[in-house]
């Protein structure tokens, strides 16, 4: 499964994705995080099961969803605090419920 962490320009993204990918590993999860800006979400979106916003760009998730839901793609704020620790397991927990109760996986 493919999961994308989206930002402004996908700068941000990259460090939380990554801990997120190590996470996955960790659990031995066929799961890989991209990280990406919204824009280039809407070209690609077609390649993720799931895709999660940055707290800093909730503003735009009706945005998101409009590109997400040609391909039936569940979107979702990324949980505050995960984010502020960077905590890796606690938003592969949040892909990971989000897949399922989209039948994603």
């Amino acid at each position: 499964m493919k999961a994308i962490i989206l930002c402004s320009w996908g700068a941000t993204s990259s460090s939380l994705a990554k801990a997120v990918t190590d996470e996955a590993k960790k659990r031995n999860l066929d799961i890989t995080v991209d990280a990406g800006g919204t824009g280039e979400f809407k070209k690609k979106a077609e390649n993720y099961s799931v895709a999660l916003l940055e707290p800093q760009v909730r503003h735009l998730k009706k945005e998101v969803e409009a590109a997400a839901s040609k391909y039936d793609i569940p979107v979702e704020i990324v949980n505050m605090q995960a984010f502020a620790m960077l905590d890796g397991a606690k938003v592969l927990d949040q892909i990971v419920e989000l897949a399922k109760k989209s039948g994603k996986l």
